[in-house]
């Protein structure tokens, strides 16, 4: 379960966001709605430790999120693309879980890709990628990658309808395993029950 109880964030003398507070707990999933500005990425970012909250605390199973917590139970996925332009895709891949602390069988690297892909050239540069290609190619990690937590910045952004579908019944799976999401979208979610935080 995750807990986020009075949380505020400022920039300089710009408050951000206050008081901030709401629970996730396994088999559920949260989105962050809110207009652009309203502080839905850097809520994320505080979440899974990256800034520094203003007042506040973010408790994961009744214990503080610290670094160490949140690399080893949280995947994040953000709006930027961490990839190495020059790189081919099979070493951002190989990158990507090295990071992660994870081995993988390339059967299973293979059919992740199929899923989301149906075929790609894995010796294609990233920078050769579409905005579509590079974000399906970074969602590649929710199947690759096994983290209790997922927490992910507005995924959809940039998909086609048939790669929503697809990721759509992966977020659905991983809260049939007691997985926790918390997402910022602003695209309607079409999984049963979820609830909405909106920012304001």
């Amino acid at each position: 379960m995750i807990e986020i109880k009075n949380l505020s964030f400022a920039r300089g003398n710009n408050l951000i966001f206050q008081n901030v507070s709401f629970v996730v707990k396994p088999n559920e999933l949260v989105v962050l709605k809110g207009a652009n500005g309203q502080g839905k990425t850097t809520l994320l970012s505080n979440i899974v430790n990256f800034l520094e909250p203003l007042e506040g605390e973010i408790l994961y199973h009744g214990k503080s999120v610290d670094g160490h917590t949140a690399s080893q139970c949280f995947l994040y996925i953000g709006e930027n693309n961490f990839a190495y332009d020059n790189l081919s895709l099979n070493e951002n891949i190989k990158y990507w879980l090295a990071i992660h602390n994870v081995n993988f069988s390339q059967e299973i690297r293979d059919k992740s890709i199929n899923f989301l892909f149906g075929e790609l050239n894995l010796k294609l540069r990233f920078y050769q990628l579409s905005y579509g290609q590079k974000k399906k190619l970074q969602l590649l990690l929710l199947m690759l990658v096994n983290k209790p937590v997922w927490v992910l910045d507005d995924p959809f952004n940039g998909l086609d309808q048939d790669t929503i579908n697809k990721i759509t019944s992966l977020l659905s799976r991983k809260l049939e395993d007691d997985g926790i999401i918390l997402i910022s979208s602003h695209k309607d979610i079409s999984i049963p029950n979820h609830s909405i935080y909106e920012l304001k």
